[in-house]
């Protein structure tokens, strides 16, 4: 057995189960990329457009499958960091573990802008500047609250908006499931010239959430029976959900490509503008959903970072009464709110993409190695190392596909990261 998989980590409640576990995995992937993800593809990728989806969640599913099996050897808080830390030494963990906390504020700042323009449609005052930053502050202000009072009950609200999220939506799956056919598809060929290559980045991009459960693992009562089966369960019912829904779309509309809401326009072709209202209502409950898991799990990476000595000892911090770690969830909100009120999240999306790569990579290198050095997992899956290898090479492919200033973003970001984990080092050492 790996590292430190016995005691967990010190002071964290153990509250959440598998079901608890396999919907925050769904409501991590169902959020603001569900939302742009028909008309992005129909315009991106044409008659390709299922094809994409299909290869991101095959791609995704390598990392799923590489995820379980290395995180069935642990049951601390922290996720694909703490693997990396472990098969490669502490300033790969770091490197992972900051590329993790950089790209959830990204996604962060993405989901709130979607939320609030689904909003600005229901109350079109939310769409003037200062109103719409009063709004983003109340947001992150109410969603940290009920994240410093507990990971029950944050874990409780993610339950419910799930559900209510996913009520809409499933109506929608069930036309495409009822109506669409494969000549309903784009008939229109791929945009020239990085037509695919920018609707595989938005098809990772929605499918991306399903590490949400292992960062969380230090909270839960049976991680290493109940992780398993929530990521790969939580990552099916999304795959189906995303092909049902894109289905919908080219079946009902015209012209997918062309609507700004896709999936308010197919709602409102069979309830009229009530229907439009509903969607606009769910796609806010969506995104609402989806950025309380970033609440949720982002602080334990920035917790997980500070307990191996890579971040400021204060970082550590559990609350008393709530056992939450309540300094890391205010830095955390502060942080992610100033990126969301000033829009730089666009500067960040493509780098979201290359650091989810590079840290879910790892994860499939550390399988290889942890196999080799510490033989079987407590749950082994059958060809993980040809699997691994696969995720690998996936993961190097997609990141040679960005743009040079993506990638050179990516350095710039680690070399901050480098540069702070050495001052705190030098300051107060290693943990």
């Amino acid at each position: 057995m790996s590292g430190p998989d016995d005691g967990g980590s010190p002071g964290l409640l153990r509250g959440l189960g598998r079901f608890d576990a396999t919907l925050l995995t769904i409501n991590s992937i169902v959020g603001a990329g569900v939302l742009a993800l028909p008309a992005g593809l129909a315009l991106d990728a044409g008659r390709w457009s299922l094809a994409v989806v299909l290869l991101a969640f095959v791609v995704i599913g390598f990392m799923a499958l590489t995820l379980a099996e290395v995180a069935s050897r642990f049951e601390v808080t922290g996720g694909p960091q703490v693997y990396a830390g472990i098969a490669f030494g502490p300033l790969t963990g770091f490197s992972v573990g900051w590329l993790f906390t950089v790209s959830r504020f990204a996604s962060f700042a993405l989901i709130a802008q979607v939320m609030f323009d689904y909003a600005a449609v229901l109350w079109p005052v939310l769409g003037e500047p200062l109103a719409r930053a009063a709004g983003l502050t109340l947001y992150a202000l109410v969603f940290g609250v009920l994240n410093l009072r507990g990971v029950r009950q944050a874990a409780w609200t993610g339950n419910l908006l799930t559900i209510a999220k996913l009520l809409p939506l499933v109506p929608i799956a069930l036309v495409g499931l009822w109506f669409a056919g494969w000549n309903d598809l784009p008939a229109s060929e791929p945009r020239a010239p990085d037509g695919l290559t920018d609707a595989l980045q938005l098809a990772l991009f929605a499918c991306f959430g399903f590490d949400v459960a292992a960062i969380l693992a230090g909270e839960m009562r049976n991680p290493r029976r109940d992780l398993p089966v929530s990521i790969l369960a939580g990552l099916g019912v999304c795959c189906l959900l995303y092909l049902l829904v894109m289905l919908a779309c080219f079946a009902v509309l015209e012209d997918t490509a062309a609507s700004k809401l896709p999936l308010a326009d197919v709602a409102q072709a069979f309830l009229g503008p009530a229907g439009a209202t509903i969607m606009a209502a769910a796609a806010v409950v969506s995104c609402l959903a989806g950025n309380l898991v970033q609440l949720l799990v982002t602080p334990r990476n920035i917790y997980a970072l500070a307990e191996a000595g890579d971040l400021p000892r204060q970082l550590l911090a559990v609350h008393p009464v709530w056992r939450t770690p309540h300094v890391a969830i205010v830095v955390y909100v502060v942080l992610a709110w100033l990126l969301a009120i000033t829009g730089t999240f666009k500067y960040l999306l493509a780098i979201f993409v290359i650091a989810r790569m590079l840290a879910h990579g790892s994860t499939a290198a550390a399988l290889i190695v942890l196999r080799r050095r510490d033989g079987p997992a407590p749950l082994p899956i059958p060809g993980g190392t040809v699997i691994a290898v696969l995720a690998i090479a996936a993961c190097l492919a997609i990141v040679a596909t960005a743009s040079w200033q993506a990638v050179r973003d990516v350095a710039i970001v680690l070399a901050v990261g480098f540069l702070l984990r050495a001052f705190v080092r030098r300051r107060v050492g290693p943990a």
